[in-house]
């Protein structure tokens, strides 16, 4: 069962994510080289979310861990702290600007740095730095996050994701193996972000269009599109979309009939449409169709090459799952020293867990008579989004209450 969440520059996140946009325009750097003669380096990666965590060492620094997405130019550093303590040398000021109600984030950009992963080396890089409070991945992920790496990576070599495996693989040239039943997708690569055309048919037969959609990975949602395709969607909700640089992005969740990449035919994944005003500055003029996000890629094996401009898509055993939404309405986060304190962060109107009485701010204590403490975001997570019509037990704490709540898993969508 997977759940959908944007955190970040977005995220997205419920994911991390849509987009992350210096307003200042990219200066360039030495890149990333190999430090071996290997046609390729493997990378172990977590997976969360649909999300990839793959470690980065910065300077000096012990591996850190960053969420790997298509949607960011410059690697983006979200624990200012750590740049404190290794003295990465802070020289100028940018401006941010992602998915959110808060608009503009003034952020700080240290230069010169040496960003390094397993058999790769990249010199002279440049690094934003988000200032302190702004956005936290860890409470989503539940283990430190530490930033987001993209283009800095994606430019330069083809990179193969493995969702099942949890392992990424860079290749040193176009030259990688093309599996049976792979597709070729072609790439657009417009100001080092990836685009792919597809075809949408909407819940109701004859409502079709196609659309030109970033690739992001760091879009745990399967699909984002702008507002005005809101004619694709009959029935909607009111949705929390996430958490990102700018603040929280509210907006509705529905469905399409069908999402055609390729050869390769989706049915019904769940489909976000961002408020139409998630952008809050005025002077800012963006234009965007919508998002292929990770809940739509985790699905595939997926190279994304784009020095020679392809997407290539192969399925993999989670292809053909259902798309469910929030079954239980509730979404989480995870506090304390060690990551293992729930919170209840948001509750969906109208909801299952909506009409059982939780709270946001309530502390899960036990799901299903096991102690939370004893488990991970995940674990809990997916519990409260198992099926359909699954009973679920919850102990929380409200302020000097226990109480106990028993909800009946239901799909809104």
């Amino acid at each position: 069962m997977i759940k959908y969440f944007v955190i970040f520059i977005l995220i997205l996140i419920h994911g991390l994510n849509g987009f992350a946009n210096s307003v200042e325009k990219d200066e360039p750097t030495d890149g990333f080289e190999f430090n071996t003669n290997r046609r390729s380096i493997r990378i172990p990666a977590s997976i969360s979310n649909n999300l990839v965590v793959i470690p980065l060492q910065i300077n000096d620094s012990p591996p850190l861990n960053f969420i790997l997405d298509t949607g960011v130019n410059t690697t983006i550093l979200v624990e200012p702290m750590i740049a404190q303590v290794f003295d990465f040398p802070i020289e100028d000021l940018v401006y941010v600007l992602g998915l959110g109600n808060e608009g503009i984030v003034e952020a700080g950009m240290a230069r010169g740095l040496t960003f390094s992963m397993r058999g790769i080396t990249g010199k002279n890089m440049n690094l934003i730095v988000i200032p302190e409070g702004i956005l936290s991945f860890s409470e989503f992920f539940g283990f430190p996050v530490h930033g987001i790496i993209g283009n800095d990576l994606f430019k330069q070599f083809p990179v193969r994701i493995n969702y099942r495996a949890s392992t990424v693989r860079v290749y040193r040239k176009p030259t990688y193996p093309e599996r049976r039943n792979s597709q070729v997708i072609p790439l657009e690569v417009d100001n080092n972000k990836p685009y792919v055309w597809v075809n949408i048919e909407g819940d109701e037969k004859g409502k079709t269009d196609s659309l030109r959609l970033l690739v992001d990975m760091g879009a745990t949602n399967p699909v984002f599109l702008n507002h005005s395709y809101k004619y694709l969607t009959e029935n909607r909700i009111p949705s929390f979309l996430g958490k990102g640089i700018s603040g929280e992005l509210e907006g509705e969740m529905g469905r399409l009939e069908t999402l055609t990449i390729g050869n390769f035919s989706i049915e019904s994944p769940l489909v976000a449409y961002p408020q139409n005003d998630f952008l809050t500055e005025a002077s800012f003029s963006f234009e965007w169709e919508g998002i292929l996000g990770a809940g739509i890629l985790s699905r595939f094996h997926v190279i994304l090459d784009y020095p020679s401009q392809k997407l290539i898509l192969r399925k993999n055993r989670s292809f053909s799952r259902d798309f469910h939404s929030n079954l239980s309405g509730i979404d989480i986060i995870a506090e304390g020293l060690r990551f293992n304190e729930y919170i209840v962060s948001h509750v969906r109107k109208n909801s299952i867990a909506c009409e059982a009485g939780i709270l946001p701010g309530d502390r899960i204590i036990s799901v299903n008579r096991q102690s939370a403490s004893q488990m991970k975001i995940d674990d809990i997570m997916g519990l409260l989004n198992q099926s359909p019509g699954t009973i679920v037990q919850l102990q929380i704490a409200r302020d000097e209450m226990i109480l106990m709540k028993t909800i009946r898993l239901r799909e809104d969508i």
